[in-house]
């Protein structure tokens, strides 16, 4: 695992000495090397633990250009992340803890991208974060783990109401997103295990805002994520 850990760390450096020298002598590149970069770091981190990737419901995801987006996925792996980007190739920023905005190099990759960070200790602090990240979402991705926090069975925890409401704030086109299999690439994997098959789905999207001008409820948003989540996935292949 350190082998693994060393090698992510020093591709992460050397993509951070690219984006730094572009900053001095070549800004206007540093977005599209910033999107490069994260997609790059995405399935670097697959190849390194072995991930075979399978992709479902690719089609579902909205085209950028159409007003913000929100994935609403579940959470068993520190692996999710990248096995989200793999999956849709785009800047995809999420909803994190404020512990991850501490930790060096990565807290810098992570606010490039978008990411924001909530204590999940101060709901009031929380909620005006999330309200933040809604009125600043415009075209991008936001990913919200409706869960609060990683499983640490794989089994899905009970859904919380704070990032349905912040997509439902933003008028977002929501699509529920359901990773099988990440945890056993990464926090439960088995000793001498080499290739790891793990799925993405995406599911279709629900608009927040209806043809009438009316938004739906962060409660029809709830009922709609349990139905995808409770689908049964394809079977999977090693």
């Amino acid at each position: 695992m350190i082998w693994r850990m060393l090698r992510i760390i020093a591709f992460m450096v050397r993509r951070l000495l690219g984006y730094a020298w572009l900053g001095v002598f070549n800004r206007s590149k540093r977005e599209s090397y910033l999107i490069w970069a994260y997609i790059s770091w995405a399935h670097f981190i697959l190849k390194v633990f072995n991930v075979q990737l399978e992709v479902r419901g690719r089609e579902c995801v909205p085209p950028a250009g159409n007003g913000p987006r929100v994935f609403l996925c579940n959470h068993q792996s520190q692996l999710d992340i990248p096995v989200l980007v793999a999956a849709i190739e785009e800047k995809v920023g999420f909803v994190a803890k404020k512990e991850l905005g501490r930790v060096p190099l990565l807290a810098f990759w992570m606010r490039e991208i978008g990411c924001v960070f909530i204590d999940r200790s101060d709901k009031a602090g929380a909620h005006k974060s999330l309200e933040k990240a809604a009125s600043e979402l415009g075209d991008g991705i936001l990913t919200v783990f409706p869960e609060g926090t990683r499983s640490k069975t794989g089994s899905l925890l009970p859904i919380k109401s704070g990032g349905l409401r912040m997509a439902v704030a933003a008028g977002a086109q929501i699509i529920p997103v359901h990773i099988e299999n990440s945890r056993n690439a990464f926090e439960a994997r088995a000793s001498g295990t080499r290739d790891i098959p793990v799925q993405i789905r995406f599911f279709p999207p629900i608009n927040s805002r209806q043809e009438n001008g009316e938004k739906i409820t962060w409660q029809n948003v709830k009922t709609y994520l349990e139905e995808c989540w409770a689908s049964p996935p394809a079977p999977l292949h090693s």
